[in-house]
C-alpha cells in the first residue's frame, strides 16, 4: 500500500478483514487500494458489512423458523378449522421478538452511523441485509466491486468449509 496512509489508518486496515482483502488483491491499482482504505476505515464500511452479513445469516435462522411456524400454523386450522389468537401468538411473538432484537442489535453495533429511518427499515424481515448494503455501498463503483469480489470470496470460503465439515462426518 502507498505510505499516504496514516499509521492509525493502516492499524485500523488491519483490524479488518475486508479492508485486508482490498490491501492483498491484485485487482486493484495501489491508487485504489489507496482510496478504498481510506473510505473503508474512516467510514466504518467494516461495521456495516459485519452487521449485514450478521442479518444475512439471521434472515436465514428466522427463515428456517418461519418455514416450521407457518405451516404449522395452517395444518392447524386445516385439523381443527378455526385459527384462533393461541395458535397466532407464537409467530406474532417470534416476528415481533426478531424485531425488536435486530433494533436493539443494530443501534448497538453501529453506534450512531445508521440514521434510526435506516435501522427501522433495516429490521423488517429478510431485508435488512440487502438495505443497508444498498443504502452505503451503490454510490461507489469501485467500492460496489470490491464489496461484491469480498462476498464472493467469504461464499466460497463457506461453502469451503461446509463441503470439509460433511465430508469429515459422513467419511466412512
Amino acid at each position: 500500500m502507498k505510505s499516504n496512509l496514516s499509521y492509525q489508518e493502516k492499524c485500523d486496515c488491519a483490524r479488518s478483514n475486508f479492508c485486508t482483502y482490498v490491501s492483498q488483491n491484485t485487482n486493484f491499482s495501489s491508487n485504489e487500494k489507496t482510496y478504498l482504505t481510506k473510505i473503508i476505515v474512516n467510514d466504518n464500511l467494516s461495521g456495516i458489512l459485519y452487521v449485514s452479513s450478521v442479518l444475512a445469516g439471521w434472515a436465514f435462522i428466522a427463515g428456517l423458523i418461519d418455514s416450521i411456524l407457518f405451516p404449522g400454523i395452517i395444518i392447524y386450522a386445516i385439523f381443527y378449522g378455526i385459527i384462533d389468537y393461541k395458535v397466532l401468538t407464537p409467530p406474532i411473538l417470534f416476528l415481533l421478538g426478531n424485531m425488536t432484537a435486530k433494533f436493539f442489535y443494530i443501534s448497538i453495533s453501529l453506534k450512531g452511523k445508521v440514521k434510526t429511518y435506516d435501522i427501522l427499515i433495516s429490521v423488517l424481515p429478510y431485508a435488512g441485509s440487502a438495505y443497508l448494503l444498498r443504502k452505503f455501498l451503490i454510490k461507489d463503483k469501485l467500492l460496489s466491486k470490491a464489496v461484491y469480489a469480498f462476498l464472493k470470496m467469504k461464499k466460497q470460503e463457506i461453502k469451503n468449509q461446509i463441503f470439509s465439515f460433511l465430508k469429515r462426518k459422513f467419511k466412512p
